[in-house]
């Protein structure tokens, strides 16, 4: 609360002298500047196959780590887009598995005698 009463009314003065630093050279405003000004997550482009299988999965896993390799996005983006297909993979098994079990369920109904 002292702070802010100390500094109110000095605000547009103040990102005034920040900004003359920044631009004098001061890497630790211009960093500071930047921090505020450029966007956390930027899109990341890479082109991967549609993810309906296992296989799929692994063709966009391998296409994220060359785009790593290749220096086309960097390993953190790399991490986050795998975590992605990763998730998204589980889906894909997990709705693989409840189709094979309701169609092993239904032939087991055409197997039993009725009562």
């Amino acid at each position: 609360m002292l702070a802010e009463a100390l500094l109110r009314g000095e605000e547009v003065e103040l990102v005034r002298k920040g900004i003359e630093l920044a631009k004098g050279g001061d890497p630790q405003m211009l960093r500071f500047f930047l921090d505020r000004i450029l966007p956390k997550d930027r899109p990341v482009k890479i082109d991967l196959p549609q993810i309906r299988s296992a296989e799929e999965a692994a063709s966009a896993l391998s296409a994220i780590i060359q785009a790593v390799a290749g220096g086309e996005i960097a390993p953190a983006k790399g991490a986050s887009v795998a975590s992605l297909v990763a998730g998204l993979h589980r889906f894909v098994d997990i709705t693989d598995l409840r189709e094979r079990i309701e169609a092993l369920e239904a032939e087991i109904e055409q197997l039993s005698p009725e009562t």
